[in-house]
């Protein structure tokens, strides 16, 4: 049987790298880690998107303005920032040479800069979070994913926001959570259900292990009550724990994704 070697996806949605990751891992957990800044997520842009963005450059003017004009793509709309992300415009459609491009993005203002639709993978480097809306990541900025032949950022406008089913993450933030390089998927068919069976017999009994330890030490440092139910006293901003974490300056986890941990917990204190 011939083997398959092919590079993990580059990126994919954050359920899927939940289950990737493993270990108890949820879908709040890498929306935690990318609120505090650890990593930073993505959105792909369809095209269908009503709205446009300011794409703002930074840099040396003459610079930006040379590189955008060797895209060779300023008649063709689209003009490739990297090779996820693109910007759609016909302000350089008229363009001739790189002053004309220069001309264009200094059109309004000192700071070189273009109104543009965005499509493709863009990756969020700022953003805030409103949960009294339906899609509370808002007021988004966002940079171009991967090499770019541009430093450059795009501002969409205030009221758009996205939700966590539109969020992407992608190989490099996966990377900063694992660790490492993640494994390119390698499959032999023969192989795949002893595989499979063997990793889940581990990843059981790590899990288990984990659980047990973090319910163990809940209960010596902060009682019985808080280790079978720690959701309720995380979820209660007055608990000894979590005045404890706020004082240390340390991020808690939900009490939803520390209950998801303990579940596997093969000690019982009831």
């Amino acid at each position: 049987m011939k083997d398959f070697d092919l590079p993990i996806l580059e990126y994919c949605s954050l359920e899927r790298a939940a289950r990737f990751i493993g270990s108890g891992c949820e879908v709040e957990d890498i929306l935690h880690w990318a609120e505090i800044g650890a990593i930073n997520l993505s959105y792909k842009f369809k095209g269908t998107e009503e709205y446009s963005a300011f794409v703002k450059f930074f840099g040396d003017m003459g610079n930006i303005a040379t590189q955008i004009f060797n895209t060779g793509q300023l008649d063709d709309y689209h003009i490739n920032l990297s090779p996820f992300s693109v910007i759609a415009t016909n302000d350089f459609c008229e363009c001739t040479s790189i002053d004309d491009v220069l001309s264009v993005l200094t059109r309004f203002t000192d700071k070189p800069k273009v109104r543009a639709k965005l499509y493709g993978v863009w990756e969020l480097n700022r953003y805030f979070v409103d949960y009294n809306r339906n899609t509370p990541y808002t007021r988004a900025v966002l940079k171009p994913y991967g090499e770019s032949v541009v430093d450059a950022l795009a501002i969409i406008p205030e009221e758009v926001g996205f939700s966590e089913k539109d969020l992407l993450i992608s190989k490099n933030a996966l990377k900063k959570i694992i660790g490492s390089e993640p494994r390119e998927i390698n499959i032999e068919k023969k192989d795949v259900s002893k595989n499979i069976i063997e990793d889940d017999k581990l990843s059981k009994t790590v899990a288990t292990n984990r659980a047990s330890l973090i319910k163990a030490l809940l209960a010596i440092h902060y009682g019985e009550d808080v280790a079978n139910n720690p959701r309720k006293f995380i979820e209660s901003k007055d608990s000894e724990i979590c005045r404890d974490f706020e004082l240390k300056g340390i991020s808690l986890p939900s009490g939803k994704t520390v209950a998801s941990w303990l579940q596997d917990a093969d000690i019982d204190f009831n």
